[in-house]
């Protein structure tokens, strides 16, 4: 994000052209009319940048939003978000009661913080990219969390399985980001999750092993790069 101060708002302009205004709390009531002004796609809020509520009840003043972010937050109350039948572009961090996803069936892109209270991301059918974020489930698998079988694009960022077993198949899925994965020892099950990929990343997984093996019983598969190594390229064809 590219936050900056226009007047007595602030605004960012993501690489879109969408734009969003800032919610702050000592001008609440002044920045939610300035998005009305704007027609801003978005709204934004963090501590950092003057937002204390602890509650979304604004989001009812903007039923058109179609993209909303909010980070470092502590959320008694996000029924707010139901407002908002148009959100495609969606982000709130994890310190929040749980939220009913099949409410938002408008969602293309979820930056998702694991919250074990959340429900409803199989019913999002058509989310396109998702990132999942500290996702570390006692059990240190996949197993039991649903996710729409329409995402192209899966990034799973801090998560403590050890394999990918667990996660359902994604026949549309065509890439693939797996970052500081650390317990993270075999991509094998991606042979019958995700057998259309064509896009692989993998850093920062000091445990992995047997890539190799896998990424040539996938077809598809353009790019690979796993551990620092180029492992399949398209120039190399």
């Amino acid at each position: 994000m590219t936050i900056e101060r226009a007047g007595h708002f602030l605004v960012d302009v993501d690489l879109a052209g969408r734009v969003s205004v800032g919610i702050e709390t000592d001008q609440l009531l002044a920045c939610v009319q300035e998005a009305k002004n704007k027609k801003a796609d978005g709204v934004f809020g963090s501590p950092s940048f003057g937002f204390m509520q602890d509650n979304l009840d604004f989001l009812s003043e903007l039923p058109k939003l179609t993209k909303i972010w909010f980070w470092d937050v502590r959320l008694r109350d996000v029924t707010g978000v139901y407002e908002l039948s148009a959100l495609k572009h969606f982000g709130i961090h994890p310190k929040r009661p749980g939220i009913d996803f099949g409410r938002l069936r408008a969602i293309e892109e979820l930056v998702w913080e694991f919250n074990e209270k959340d429900s409803g991301l199989e019913a999002l059918s058509e989310l396109k990219m998702l990132h999942i974020w500290h996702f570390k489930p006692k059990s240190e698998s996949f197993a039991g969390l649903s996710v729409s079988t329409s995402v192209k694009q899966l990034q799973i960022n801090w998560a403590n399985p050890r394999s990918l077993d667990g996660l359902p198949a994604l026949p549309s899925l065509q890439r693939l980001e797996i970052h500081h994965c650390r317990n993270l020892e075999t991509v094998d099950a991606l042979v019958d999750i995700a057998p259309n990929i064509e896009h692989l990343v993998v850093s920062a997984c000091g445990k992995i092993s047997g890539a190799d093996a896998v990424i040539k019983k996938l077809p598809k598969l353009k790019h690979a790069y796993v551990q620092n190594k180029l492992l399949v390229s398209s120039e190399m064809a």
